[in-house]
């Protein structure tokens, strides 16, 4: 084995270092957020000389999604997970294809899993101790994939630990928490003793790193929470605004929906967005937009002067414009316009 300094470029120190077997190579492009818990970029793998490869997750990546009258903003899990495994994969492989996903049985019932549970009862705890109605939100996943490299058949595997919690009240659910994990990619007639090996790598994290990391993460914590308050705050003042003639608008809305949709895909159409659908957000107080990112229309609620997207597929509006997402929140933000009536 020979040990191997990994640097966070950001931050301009070593992150870490870890032990990788003789003649095998270490990827390494790591740039955490000096502004959040995020990375800016993040690329940290190992790959025999036979094309075998292990790899990390983003180390710790935060996810944070909230819930009003059927609407998601934000990145959940589920999205998250799918997004990091074609990030962290995609210098390797060509031609992706997800394949199954479950949770693992034989990792929840292993001693590390037993450890990560424990730490998802008292992170709930502390939720819960706060003064919030929150459920511990815990899993570990297991997702195979296949793919192609050079056109060579490669199989794959990512596992990754969700730790997370729901808190639930009367106008918002808010999902939150943290996702560790890791892959292992390797071509088809390699795969299962790939999938076997199991790798000490010794890995010491750097304590100066650890700390300034900690402090960065901290002072997010801090502005989420300002942020969360403040959010919970206006949501209450809309919501007993509006709790009468919400009911009507909102069946109003799933018409015009309905309507939408049927005349954009159910007959094939392709999609537009009419006056009547601006005069329907208008009413309900919702923005629509095309995901640069997956080309889909969406909604978002609220009318602000100026939005921001990223690409995780959250959305930020605001009337300061002098406000800028990357200096609060994770992820690479570009300014986004509402969608205008195309008739």
């Amino acid at each position: 084995m020979q040990k191997v300094e990994v640097k966070d470029q950001a931050l301009n120190m070593t992150m870490m270092i870890l032990k990788v077997p003789a003649g095998w190579v270490l990827h390494q492009d790591v740039a955490s957020n000096p502004n959040g818990s995020g990375y800016l970029k993040f690329l940290l793998a190992m790959e025999s000389p036979e094309g075998e490869i292990h790899g990390f997750l983003p180390l710790m990546m935060n996810y944070n999604a909230y819930v009003m009258y059927g609407q998601q903003s934000g990145v959940y899990f589920d999205e998250l997970v799918n997004y990091l495994m074609h990030y962290c994969s995609r210098p390797f492989l060509e031609k992706f294809i997800i394949g199954n996903r479950q949770s693992d049985k034989e990792a929840l019932a292993s001693d590390e899993g037993r450890q990560y549970r424990e730490f998802a009862e008292n992170y709930t705890n502390m939720v819960i101790q706060a003064g919030a109605y929150a459920t511990m939100d815990f899993d570990i996943i297991k997702m195979d994939f296949t793919a192609s490299r050079k056109n060579v058949p490669y199989k794959g595997v990512l596992k990754a630990t969700k730790i997370g919690v729901i808190d639930q009240n009367p106008y918002l659910t808010s999902k939150y928490g943290i996702v560790l994990g890791g892959f292992t990619l390797a071509p088809e007639n390699l795969f299962a003793q790939a999938e076997k090996r199991e790798m000490d790598m010794d890995l010491q994290v750097n304590p100066k790193w650890d700390a300034k990391r900690s402090q960065i993460i901290d002072m997010e914590t801090q502005r989420m929470s300002q942020d969360h308050q403040a959010r919970m705050a206006q949501q209450r003042q809309q919501f007993n605004a509006h709790q009468q003639n919400m009911a009507s608008l909102r069946q109003t809305f799933d018409q015009q929906n309905q309507a939408w949709y049927e005349r954009n895909f159910g007959s094939g159409g392709s999609s537009s967005y009419s006056g009547n659908a601006s005069v329907t957000d208008a009413i309900t107080g919702y923005s629509s937009f095309s995901d640069p990112y997956t080309g889909q229309q969406i909604k978002k609620e609220g009318h602000y002067n100026y939005w921001y997207t990223n690409e995780f597929g959250e959305y930020h509006g605001t009337d300061d414009p002098n406000f800028q997402p990357g200096n609060h929140y994770s992820g690479n933000w570009t300014p986004i316009q509402p969608l205008k009536p195309d008739h």
